[in-house]
């Protein structure tokens, strides 16, 4: 049975891949900061003995190391990473803090260097197997207000087209998803902090968003979590060094 390592598993993209791993027959590690929601996913899956929460956060490459030992520890081996976990504020270079962005950089690109850096090296000893890493429809387009963001998730998309050169030689296959706007805690969060912001309400946000797609509805986690658990599995054999837009055409304007 193949076994599957994913970060930020609790909620949103991560939470739904999780559920999608299990359905599919993979042994599943995730880890999160979030132990509220992951406790959910324990219960709804309080049967199986192919599922295995870790507390941890990416920012500490402990943590990830850690989680990864006892991922092994339980499970044997580690086929596949997806690392999912990351985090968005809106910024411009204007009025991005120090903070902030330290913050982001050390989330969204030594998060998931570091999680990848602890996965990689179970994977060459399994014989090879997959990467999967959340960039976003920013690696193809900017936005407004997303200066440190779209900094972060293009940095890696080129992550992956470059691990996909080195590892190929090892039979592990590198690929990165590309959501548009994914209707997740973490959008809601968004919401939330430019609705106090600017005194619209979170409900004019969302209806905003919708209407930029063209069945005038943004996407759902489970949609994506389908395109991670393609891009993880055999069939996606000949699948290395590309980034997927799972966006509703947003880019294709």
């Amino acid at each position: 049975m193949k076994t599957i390592f994913i970060t930020g598993g609790s909620t949103g993209i991560g939470a739904a891949s999780v559920k999608r791993f299990l359905e599919g027959g993979w042994n599943v590690c995730f880890m999160d900061i979030n132990t509220q929601e992951a406790s959910g996913l324990l219960e709804e899956f309080h049967n199986t003995e192919s599922l295995l929460f870790v507390e941890g956060n990416i920012r500490k490459r402990e943590d990830i190391h850690g989680a990864v030992t006892k991922a092994v520890e339980k499970f044997g081996r580690i086929d596949s990473v997806f690392a999912n976990a990351g985090i968005h504020r809106s910024n411009t270079l204007l009025d991005v803090t120090d903070e902030e962005l330290d913050l982001m950089i050390q989330t969204n690109i030594y998060g998931t260097v570091n999680t990848l850096r602890e996965c990689v090296p179970y994977i060459v000893e399994a014989g090879g197997g997959s990467v999967v890493i959340n960039s976003s429809d920013q690696w193809f387009i900017g936005k407004a207000h997303s200066f440190v963001y779209g900094m972060t998730k293009g940095a890696l998309g080129q992550i992956t087209r470059s691990l996909s050169i080195d590892l190929g030689p090892m039979n592990i296959r590198v690929n990165a998803i590309c959501p548009g706007t994914i209707h997740t805690p973490l959008l809601d969060g968004v919401f939330e902090r430019l609705s106090k912001k600017e005194g619209r309400s979170v409900e004019d946000y969302m209806k905003e968003e919708d209407s930029l797609y063209a069945r005038k509805k943004m996407g759902t986690p489970e949609e994506v979590a389908e395109l991670v658990y393609f891009l993880a599995g055999d069939k996606a054999g000949f699948c290395t060094g590309g980034l997927y837009p799972i966006d509703g055409g947003l880019v294709a304007k």
